[in-house]
């Protein structure tokens, strides 16, 4: 199966950082990173590629950029429409771990982000719940299912483009449309996915573009799997 992308621009403009931290260098492969300072959050378009209901993966580097508290839960990533987030992934203000919600549902995974570093999160949406592995470790398994729901769009590091905006850093950001096995989070989280031999790599449906601003989906010419 040949896969081809088709890019998907930014409704906003961002700075690209440099390098990430020496703590999560490659030998061979940095992260797309984008900077965001609370007022420049990425708008795109809704799309299939982005569901997660059913079965998939979301993988992202994250580092946030505050210490006094902001008076809000910083969003990271967010799938919504008419009626609330199909999934959204925040930041805690304190920085000690991830609000996750989908429909009117919410819940909450711990870890430590103050330290200023980047980490490594994948949340992989099961038949029966949503697991969190941050750093390639299982950190927290919810009971809430990742609702199907109409989406208008999907933002990165905002609610909505506007509201409970995400300051720090943001990278590698990719969407699959399969269940992506722990062992394979931790072993291409720094491999370009087209340079190495993922076992799921047919199933990748989405991935960010930061140094231009766009999301990329990937359109295939059969269903790529894991729903």
């Amino acid at each position: 199966m040949t896969n081809h992308l088709t890019r998907i621009g930014a409704a906003a403009l961002l700075t690209v950082l440099a390098a990430i931290p020496t703590a999560v260098h490659g030998e061979s492969y940095v992260p797309d990173v984008a900077e965001f300072d609370g007022s420049n959050a990425l708008t795109f378009a809704p799309a299939e590629q982005l569901d997660l209901a059913g079965g998939g993966t979301l993988e992202f580097w994250v580092a946030p950029d505050w210490t006094a508290d902001p008076g809000y839960d910083p969003v990271i990533v967010c799938n919504a429409g008419p009626e609330g987030p199909s999934y959204l992934v925040a930041m805690l203000r304190d920085r000690d771990g991830l609000a996750f919600a989908t429909g009117a549902e919410e819940d909450v995974v711990t870890f430590d982000f103050s330290d200023g570093q980047m980490h490594h999160v994948a949340m992989v949406s099961l038949e029966d719940g949503t697991a969190f592995f941050i750093d390639g470790q299982l950190a927290g398994l919810s009971e809430l299912v990742i609702e199907d729901l109409p989406s208008v769009g999907l933002w990165v590091a905002s609610i909505d483009g506007e509201n409970n905006q995400f300051q720090g850093a943001i990278a590698g950001l990719r969407v699959w449309d399969t269940v992506v096995v722990q062992e394979d989070l931790v072993n291409f989280a720094m491999q370009d996915v087209f340079d190495g031999d993922h076992p799921d790599l047919a199933a990748l449906a989405a991935m960010s573009d930061f140094a231009s601003g766009e999301l990329l989906l990937v359109d295939a010419a059969e269903p790529q799997g894991g729903r």
